[in-house]
């Protein structure tokens, strides 16, 4: 009978947790991008979804939205690392023409703006002493693995 008011308390507080997370969702601080910096639309469609009127991308370390909710300016975020995967993917189906020139360049211009980002937070999760869990803890290095510096 006792723990019956821990139990309560326990699910109020996180109902309380849930609802100020959701609330804080779009919070999570990035950097802005055009829509254009990911690519042609048949290009970027894959990670960001169609392109509306005025389409802001917010690269960032948390997770992908690529649908605006109704009635909300139109920001799609996108997670840092798949970001810079798949403009390395698009980088490689790309042909290297005269006309793809200029395409090339800004792909690799928005990769190294996320490759800056990217290195600093890696070499400040790399550089924190890691904690002894025995032999079954997990390798940091795979949970960030390293990027290459261009494309």
């Amino acid at each position: 009978m006792k723990a019956l008011p821990l139990v309560a308390l326990f699910a109020c507080f996180s109902i309380l947790f849930l609802a100020g997370c959701d609330a804080n969702l779009n919070a999570i601080p990035g950097l802005p991008f055009a829509y254009d910096d990911f690519g042609t639309e048949s290009m970027a469609s894959d990670l960001l979804g169609p392109k509306g009127k005025d389409t802001q991308v917010v690269a960032r370390f948390g997770s992908t939205n690529s649908t605006p909710p109704p009635g909300s300016p139109d920001v799609r975020y996108v997670g840092v690392g798949q970001a810079m995967n798949h403009l390395r993917h698009s980088v490689r189906k790309l042909s290297r023409t005269p006309e793809n020139e200029a395409l090339h360049q800004r792909l690799a211009a928005t990769y190294s703006r996320l490759y800056r980002e990217y290195s600093s937070k890696r070499d400040a999760f790399m550089s924190v002493p890691s904690a002894s869990y025995g032999r079954g803890g997990m390798n940091r290095a795979l949970m960030m693995p390293p990027m290459p510096p261009s494309i």
